[in-house]
This record gives C-alpha cells, sequence and structure tokens, in this order.
C-alpha cells in the first residue's frame, strides 16, 4: 500500500510538529538525524517507534527458540515472555523437561537464575489416539482386543451387575470362581460322634468321647502327682509303672534327707520330679545311682529353693537327670558364689563356664578396632589412611608435616636422620676433591677408589678360598652329614649335627617309618613323644581294647569316646524326654536375647541377666599401651620402643593451624597481602568481573596454598605475580558460577592441584 502525502493548499491552517504531548505532523529522519540520534520526536527513527510500540504492549511472549534441557543455555538475563520449545529432553532447575515442551519465563531474571520464574507448559500428555483411531471416537468391543477374554477368565467382582443362580450353574464350577467356600459347604453332615460326623468341641472346648487310637505324638504315661512332702527323713514310693511322678518338698526349712527306693521293681522309663517350694534351704535326695546333667555320678543331690529337678528311671535302682531350671546344674557350667555384675567367661584349660568379673578394658593399641599397630618402629606415630578406614603406625614423612621450617629449625631440632629423603651431593661441595685430609674421595675414571691409606677399614673380603676361613664361620672338625648353624651368643656360623628339636613342625608317626629310622636323629625319644604328637588315624589296624588300656590313657588318644551304654535298658528302649530351655531356668531372667549379649549375674535379684557387655574406654591414657596423661595442644601420638608404649609427644618439624578465610563481594580487583600461615581461602561473589593478584611465590614460601572460589557469574581472574605462572598459564579464570581452584607453590611457580 502507497501513502501520499500532499502539500497543504495554499492559506491552509499551519499544521505544528507533533511530539509525545502534542498531536501533530512528523516526518522520517535522515540518515544524519538518525546516526546523530537528533530531533527525534518530529523526526521518528525506526528504533524509535519500535521502542515506544513496545513499551505499549504488556505481556506479550517473544518466541526465542529451542532449548536444549540436557546442556542448557544461561538464563540468567531473559526477560519476561521468553519463549523456548524443548528439542532436548532433561532436567533444569528442578523440573524434568521433555521433547515438544514449553519453557516460558514469566518475570525479568535480573541477572540470576530463579527457578520460580519458569514456567513448564507440558506438552506429553496429550492423547493422539484411541485404539488406533483418531478424531471423535466410539469405541465397541471390536475395538480393544481381549475384552471377551475378560469376561470369561476374571472373577464376578470385575463384573458389574448381580448374576443369577442360572447363570452360575450353567457357565462353570467352583475351581472357575476366586475365594473359597465357608464351612457353610459342610453343614450338610451332622455333628456327632458317629462315622462321617463332623467332631464339635464341648461347652470347656474339650474333644467328645471318640477313639483316639490313631492319634500320633500323644504324651507317655499319666501324670500322677503326690502331695507336698512334709514328713522329715522321707522315704518315697517306689514307681511300679510307667508313669510320671511329682512331688511338692515342703519341709518348713528342714534339709532332713528324703530317701528313694532302691527296690528291683522300679519302671523302667519311668519319671520322677521334685519343686522345693520352701522360702529357704535345700531339700537333699538319697538314691543309690544318680547321673546329673552335670556329667557326675552322685548317690544323693540337693534341689535348691524354687528348683524344678526331672529324673527318668534307667535301672532298677539308676536314676538319670533330663531336666534341671538352674544354670549351674548343666555340664560345662561351674559357679561360685557369683557376686553383682559377673558373667559366664569360657575357660579354656578347664573347659567349663565359669562365673568371672568381666573387664572392660583395651590391652593395647592395636587391640582397638579401627587402629593398626601391630609391629612400630621408635618415633612412629599413628595416622588416618583413608583407603583402608584405619588409624595405622608409621613414620612421619616431611611431605606430611604443614608449613614449611626455616633451615634454623633443621639444625636445631634434629639431624637429616629425622628427615625422609637424602641430601644431594651438594651439601659437601664446599670441600675439594682430592686425597688429602677433609678432601672427599671421588672414584677414579674406572669406578675405583684412589691410592689412599685403607687401614681402618673394616669387613674387607678376607681372600679366603675354603668355607671355614671365613670372617664369621667357625668350622672346628665337621663330620659326615654337619650343616651349619648360627650361634647367636658367638654371632658366628658354627658347624655341628641337626638335634630334633631343633627341626620346625611336627612329623606324623607314618612320616617316621617312611623316611628314616630314629638312629638317624640326635637323642632317644620316650614312648610319651610318639603318644603326644600322633592320632589313632596315622596307623594301620585297629588297636584292641587291651592295647589301650595296657599302653596309656584316653587322655593320650584324641577324640572322645561315646558311651552309648548310658540310657541303655533290659527292653532296650528309653523314652525320650525333652528337657527345659536356658530362659526357663528358675535362676535365670532371659528377655529377648541380641547377638554379642553374655549372662551377667545380678547380686540383687540372685538371678542370671543376659545384656550387652560393652568394652569402652573412657580416655586414650586408659589404654595399656599408652601414656598420654597431660598431652599439650597439638602433640600426636608417637611409638617408643625403649618403654614399648604410644606416647604424647609434640610434632616435629613445625606445626599447623587453620586456613585464614576472606568472604568477600567487591566491586574492584583485588590485591592480596602476605600470608602469616600456609593456606588462605577466598571466597569471592564479585558485582563485576574482576582480577585477583597474588603475592610473590618466593615470598609465600613452597607448599603454601591458596584457596580461591567464584559465587558469581562475573569472571574472576587471578594473575600471578610478576612472570610467575599458573601450570605455564600467566593467567587463570574462574569464569563460571561456584568455581573453585586451589593453588600451590614450590616457591617459585604455581600449580593447581
Amino acid at each position: 500500500m502507497s501513502v501520499l502525502f500532499l502539500p497543504p493548499s495554499a492559506g491552509a491552517a499551519s499544521v505544528p510538529d507533533a511530539t509525545e504531548t502534542v498531536s501533530g505532523k512528523i516526518r522520517i529522519a535522515t540518515s544524519a538525524e538518525a546516526t546523530a540520534g537528533t530531533n527525534d520526536l518530529t523526526a521518528m527513527t525506526p528504533a524509535k517507534t519500535k521502542s515506544v510500540v513496545d513499551a505499549a504492549v504488556v505481556g506479550g511472549v517473544t518466541y526465542q527458540g529451542t532449548f536444549d534441557a540436557s546442556s542448557p543455555a544461561d538464563l540468567s538475563n531473559a526477560t519476561k515472555g521468553d519463549l523456548y520449545i524443548i528439542s532436548v529432553a532433561g532436567t533444569y532447575q528442578g523440573q524434568t523437561w521433555a521433547v515438544g515442551d514449553h519453557l516460558l519465563i514469566n518475570a525479568d531474571m535480573g541477572g540470576t537464575l530463579d527457578p520460580a520464574k519458569i514456567d513448564k507448559v507440558d506438552n506429553t500428555d496429550s492423547v493422539t489416539s484411541v485404539a488406533g483411531r483418531t478424531g471423535a471416537v466410539t469405541l465397541s468391543t471390536a475395538d480393544i482386543s481381549g475384552l471377551a477374554t475378560v469376561a470369561s477368565t476374571g472373577a464376578y467382582s470385575d463384573l458389574s451387575g448381580t448374576p443369577t443362580l442360572a447363570t452360575v450353574a450353567t457357565t462353570g464350577a467352583y475351581s472357575d470362581l476366586s475365594g473359597t467356600p465357608t464351612l457353610g459347604t459342610a453343614s450338610a453332615e451332622d455333628v456327632g460322634t458317629s462315622a462321617g460326623n463332623v467332631v464339635q468341641l464341648d461347652g470347656t472346648a474339650k474333644l467328645p468321647a471318640v477313639d483316639g487310637s490313631q492319634l500320633t505324638n500323644l504324651p507317655n504315661g499319666t501324670l500322677f502327682y503326690k502331695t507336698q512332702i512334709t514328713t522329715l527323713g522321707a522315704t518315697l514310693t517306689q514307681i511300679t509303672d510307667n508313669r510320671r511322678q511329682h512331688y511338692d518338698i515342703a519341709l518348713a526349712g528342714s534339709s532332713n534327707p528324703i530317701t528313694l527306693p532302691s527296690a528291683t521293681s522300679a519302671a523302667i522309663g519311668g519319671v520322677v520330679s521334685f519343686f522345693n517350694s520352701q522360702i529357704t534351704g535345700q531339700a537333699v535326695i538319697n538314691c543309690p545311682t544318680v547321673r546329673l546333667l552335670s556329667g557326675s555320678s552322685v548317690t544323693s543331690f540337693t534341689v535348691e529353693v524354687s528348683e524344678a529337678r526331672s529324673f527318668v528311671w534307667v535301672g532298677a535302682s539308676s536314676l538319670q537327670e533330663i531336666t534341671a531350671t538352674r544354670l549351674e546344674s548343666f555340664n560345662g557350667v561351674s559357679i561360685s558364689s557369683p557376686s553383682n555384675g559377673e558373667a559366664l567367661v569360657y575357660n579354656g584349660t578347664s573347659g567349663e563356664w565359669e562365673n568371672s568379673t568381666v573387664s572392660a578394658s583395651v590391652a593395647a593399641l592395636d587391640d582397638i578396632g579401627d587402629v593398626s599397630a601391630a609391629a612400630p618402629s621408635n618415633t612412629n606415630v599413628i595416622k588416618y589412611n583413608s583407603t583402608s578406614g584405619d588409624w595405622e603406625s608409621g613414620a612421619v614423612a616431611y611431605s606430611e608435616v604443614t608449613g614449611t621450617p626455616t633451615l634454623a629449625t633443621v639444625a636445631t631440632t634434629g639431624a637429616y636422620s629425622d628427615l625422609t629423603g637424602t641430601p644431594t651431593l651438594g651439601t659437601a661441595a664446599a670441600e675439594d676433591v682430592g686425597t688429602l685430609a677433609g678432601n672427599v674421595v671421588q672414584l677414579d675414571g674406572t669406578a675405583k677408589l684412589p691410592a689412599v691409606d685403607g687401614s681402618q677399614l673394616i669387613n674387607l673380603p678376607s681372600g679366603a678360598s675354603t668355607l671355614g676361613a671365613l670372617t664369621d664361620v667357625d668350622v672346628t672338625g665337621a663330620v659326615n652329614t654337619n650343616v651349619l648353624k648360627y650361634n647367636s651368643t658367638s654371632g658366628d656360623w658354627e658347624d655341628g649335627a641337626v638335634a630334633y628339636s631343633e627341626v620346625t613342625g611336627t612329623p606324623t608317626l607314618a612320616t617316621v617309618a617312611t623316611t628314616g629310622a630314629y638312629s638317624d636323629l640326635t637323642g632317644t625319644p620316650t614312648l610319651a613323644t610318639v603318644a603326644t604328637t600322633g592320632a589313632y588315624s596315622d596307623l594301620t589296624g585297629t588297636p584292641t581294647l587291651a592295647t589301650v588300656a595296657t599302653t596309656g590313657a584316653y587322655s593320650d588318644l584324641s577324640g572322645t569316646p561315646t558311651n552309648v551304654s548310658t540310657f541303655t535298658n533290659d527292653a532296650g528302649y528309653l523314652t525320650a524326654i525333652t528337657g527345659e530351655s536356658v530362659g526357663d531356668l528358675s535362676d535365670v531372667t532371659l528377655t529377648t536375647p541380641s547377638a554379642g549379649q553374655a549372662l551377667v549375674y545380678n547380686g540383687t535379684l540372685s538371678v542370671f541377666e543376659n545384656s550387652t557387655i560393652t568394652a569402652t574406654v573412657s580416655a586414650l591414657n586408659d589404654i595399656g599401651d599408652v601414656s598420654a596423661a597431660a598431652p599439650n595442644n597439638g602433640d600426636v601420638i608417637a611409638y617408643n620402643s625403649t618403654s614399648g608404649d604410644w606416647e604424647a609427644t609434640a610434632q616435629s618439624g613445625g606445626g599447623g593451624s587453620a586456613p585464614s578465610v576472606t568472604v568477600s563481594s567487591p566491586s574492584a580487583d583485588q590485591t592480596l597481602t602476605s600470608p602469616s600461615g600456609i593456606e588462605e581461602v577466598y571466597i569471592y561473589t564479585p558485582s563485576t568481573a574482576i582480577t585477583v593478584n597474588l603475592v610473590a611465590a618466593a615470598t609465600c614460601g613452597s607448599g603454601f596454598k591458596y584457596q580461591i572460589k567464584n559465587r558469581s557469574t562475573n569472571t574472576v581472574t587471578i594473575d600471578p605475580n610478576g612472570s610467575e605462572t599458573i601450570d605455564g598459564a600467566s593467567t587463570f579464570s574462574l569464569s563460571t558460577q561456584e568455581a573453585s581452584v586451589t593453588l600451590i607453590t614450590d616457591g617459585s611457580s604455581w600449580f593447581i592441584i
């Protein structure tokens, strides 16, 4: 479309120039006016026109292109209305973005990213088709495969409505339905005690009187309860059948013995049990022969207050204990006057569990779980190893000491032997090379010593041509089969025969028999030697009982014999009776135990209780091989081979201190000052790009570290002093937000670590 402007006719009214406040005429600016930026009111430039139009439009959306959510561009300066379409899926600013989603900026960012200013338009949940059909879709059963299958393979609960009985009867059996029928299915059977009846418990929840001959695992025999025994010195009635008999002992504190009969009519397998209901005092029971749970054979036993003990007749006059309710009654347990806090501790010598005081102590530093200090050397310290997660003993290397000591420090606190590494020849370079007094000896062109006096040299080769001519070998008349053996007293290797006692390991009898005769060895072994160094399994054949009886005791043999005849009776059987558990014992109060707990004696309640035993150490100085009673600040634990202890001692080579930390938000370049420590940390949030000028490396000293962090989007440039470099470069830049770098110097240059 063309627009034609005609000049006003003669005599027409004059039209004023237009301004932003006065209506009138405008014209397009000339090139010179647009460049100079003058007269932008009456002579409008395109840029001015656009700015006016943009200012008048509020809430408009501006398409900015695509956005890669996996590698996002910087949106810290995005403005309200910016619109992006996601081209690559990813996670950005706390949201998951799919291809096709829209990212819309709802407010100006202003230089700092704010997730609240980002709106997500999710375009991934739109439905493109239904059952393969698009447009206005009306589905039928033919559009969804498997709909008929659902009707035939599911339960009634999957369907709407209620089927009639005819439907159930014609479409399937019970197996086609989900769930199971209730007892109503069997209600057609009568309740009673005739064949085919359903058994119903009576009013006391007991089975009615029916034939139980086919039942299994019923208790053997009946329990016959005897009344309380109150007669002093009573003799109990003999058990004449396979019944259990129980006696409640109430002798009003008397300890007069109760006697069991020894008649031959005792019923094999019959059980007799006792319970002492007295408040105080033991009850003593006499019997011809009793084998207790502890393994002892006695003719009398005691029943403690509130204790229950049960026995079975295994012979006409012989009882075998089968249950007990006190810990000390069991085999392998020996309790003697327990005290409060004692626990059962296994005694490897006696082979029994005995009551003993448990000491919660650590004998040596190496016994602590996360300390590995098995064989320390003198002046070793305990150092943490992050790889193994343990504190380990070792020497302190110079590289592990913080700070840089001056030469005076080295000269006054130790010798070169205290440091790791060795000095170069430069240390001795001030001395002349030659063969005069005080000269440094230099090898000649053939790598030989020059002609100097060697009369003070020791341990020189003797030039001996025989073994005995060597300085540390003493051969005084070797005979056939002699060997060289080291003599720690003389410090020499001496000739001699090998004695049986000098051979390590213990050969089996078979080895002796196949490799030589006793005549080949020095000394003569006794029969005891043969008996204690091998088991019967080393010999061929099987010895008879007579051999055992005449050649040694059972303790000379390996293994433990069984005693199959202990429970054998004339009828050839013994009724199995299960004993009680430890928690059922009268002097044991057992709650749900945890792994590692022990039975600890409670003197107040006179019972053993399960409890966790914690081996704690309240202070490092309480450990057996640690001496650190009054340490000073900065001391370390070092091993002293003379005393055999780990001792608190001051660190050598200087101590470390926490680095100084400077946090600031500068708007201008920063020039750092000479450091006072061994490390400095600077955390900057600059409002503009800045340069950080470092102190000269020589001033900082070898080993000094700078740690610098940039918390803004403005670039922080690090510039070393003069011609110094960082990893060979003249500068180093932190150009992204939250970037950081650690620099260390060797005294002349800087390196990134």
